[in-house]
């Protein structure tokens, strides 16, 4: 519970890969039209990508315009191999590391069961997080809060690490706590780990995994932190409808089961949460004042940006860019040409980051004075 009042602004980032780059261009959008040098959002949260995102953002929160032009030049120069290593990936395609996981189970032993090694990802985050400037930002007033959402394996439940203002308490609900840490690069490396393709991450007893995976009220932790208002920022258009004459006339193969479920793991819950806040708002809005305090229920402002075309179709034609490992693996999985949604999520090279970069900048622009007005004071 927040012990003061409210009149927060909250940053909500969720999880997409290398789609995150479509937010870096909202952010973008966002620091030209405010002009703001103190952020904005005095509680930043993020998962999965959106917390690698979150993370500037909120530790630069005295200079809002700094974080932005620091997050797009380092999302600009990003590769495939800046976030994870493809020699791993050989050694499965030669069955030897399959084989190996298998037969240790056997042996009792243990062993890494990802396709891919994120040493990368560990290492540009260790680089790249600055502690003592987080700190200072919390004791300046610019940050009241960042919150980082990751999966406990080990306790089956969504875990919101948070750091921030004191009077920000612990909260437990139906699988899904908020714990009080002094947040690292593990807590960020810990959000990101995508399921199958990523090992774990050890955080003292427990281990971790993607953020997304179970956080079923990705809102959550903003309202709990003590958000009033929220920006969302998504990386799928949640109106998105498919003609009869797009749908596929053959079964799907399992690499578009797996573009599916990356799909689901990194927006349904995310957009299913937004409607559910918006439709206890309207009820809120048909309820006395009287019945509003007796449902301990407040309505919380919000504004949903997200993209205005299938960022599916700005993948496709950048297909070829990556990693010739990553394109055999999809080949393999029966995955590659087809309607480049996994590609939408893996492909961390220039020319699709830039595409997207400038997609979220274009979009955010367009609702110049929507924007302002959600923002104003």
């Amino acid at each position: 519970m927040v012990k003061e009042d409210y009149g927060k602004t909250a940053l909500v980032l969720q999880g997409g890969g290398a789609r995150g780059a479509y937010q870096v261009g909202v952010l973008k959008a966002i620091a030209q039209i405010t002009g703001a040098r103190r952020s904005p959002f005095q509680i930043v949260c993020g998962a999965s990508a959106g917390a690698i995102n979150a993370a500037p953002v909120a530790v630069m929160a005295q200079d809002f315009q700094v974080a932005v032009r620091h997050l797009e030049k380092l999302w600009r120069g990003l590769h495939c191999t800046s976030i994870y290593e493809t020699i791993p990936l050989t050694a499965l395609l030669s069955s030897s590391r399959l084989a190996g996981t298998l037969l240790s189970r056997f042996g009792r032993t243990r062993t890494g069961g990802s396709l891919l090694d994120h040493t990368p990802l560990r290492k540009l985050l260790e680089r790249e997080f600055n502690r003592e400037r987080l700190d200072q930002a919390i004791s300046s007033g610019a940050l009241h809060a960042l919150c980082v959402t990751a999966s406990s394996y080990s306790h089956g439940v969504a875990v919101t690490f948070f750091d921030g203002a004191e009077g920000v308490a612990d909260w437990h609900r139906a699988r899904r706590l908020g714990r009080r840490v002094s947040i690292g690069p593990a807590h960020l490396l810990a959000s990101a780990s995508l399921p199958f393709a990523f090992d774990p991450v050890e955080i003292g007893d427990e281990y971790f995994g993607d953020g997304s995976l179970r956080s079923t009220s990705p809102l959550s932790p903003a309202i709990r932190t003590g958000a009033d208002r929220v920006l969302v920022i998504a990386t799928r258009d949640p109106s998105l409808q498919v003609s009869p004459q797009e749908l596929p006339t053959a079964p799907p193969t399992f690499g578009d089961i797996a573009g599916h479920a990356l799909d689901i793991l990194f927006n349904d819950n995310f957009e299913a949460d937004y409607e559910r806040m918006l439709r206890i708002n309207e009820t809120l809005s048909i309820m006395s004042r009287d019945q509003r305090q007796n449902a301990r229920l407040r309505p919380i402002s919000a504004l949903l940006l997200a993209p205005s075309t299938d960022l599916r179709d700005i993948a496709r034609p950048h297909s070829g860019d990556l990693p010739r490992t990553i394109r055999l693996l999809m080949k393999m999985l029966g995955a590659w040409d087809h309607d480049g949604r996994l590609e939408s999520y893996l492909m961390f090279e220039p020319a699709y980051i830039g595409d997207l970069i400038d997609r979220g900048y274009a979009d955010t622009i367009a609702r110049r004075d929507e924007l302002a007005s959600f923002l104003a004071d």
